[in-house]
């Protein structure tokens, strides 16, 4: 998977940890990316949870790649209850929620996702690109 591990021995302790994966336009990216997810989150004990995270990895990764052609990186971060998800990619251009307009249309529902599972969203300029970010409450040990 490429991305770095922590030590199972810091997930004991209180401080945060994280897992980085390096993205690219090849194909299967997006599918990496929700297993690099489910192993950072394989001690959550609340299936749903790991389900909402997974998906919400998809959609920030499939839109990286979609709307920018050039994703950057997923990261993870937990603390005690939270994670928060990064995406990182080579687009200044904000993120911008929509509807999809006909009955046949299948996209336009990923930012609408995020902002009904996440607890907090957002995007900050980052490099010559930007970092779309979300927050999730993970149930503590």
């Amino acid at each position: 998977m490429g991305g770095a591990r922590v030590p199972a021995r810091a997930r004991s302790s209180a401080r945060p940890w994280a897992r980085r994966l390096p993205l690219s336009a090849r194909p299967g990216v997006v599918a990496e990316a929700r297993s690099c997810t489910a192993a950072f989150l394989a001690d959550v004990a609340d299936p749903l949870v790991v389900a909402d995270a997974v998906l919400l990895v998809s959609e920030l990764v499939g839109n990286a790649v979609r709307h920018t052609g050039a994703p950057g990186a997923l990261l993870l971060v937990r603390c005690p209850g939270v994670l928060r998800i990064e995406v990182s990619d080579a687009s200044r251009r904000p993120p911008l929620p929509r509807l999809p307009h006909g009955e046949g249309d299948t996209g336009g529902l990923g930012l609408v996702l995020l902002s009904r599972l996440a607890l907090s969203w957002g995007w900050r300029p980052a490099g010559a690109g930007k970092t779309v970010w979300c927050e999730l409450r993970v149930p503590e040990d």
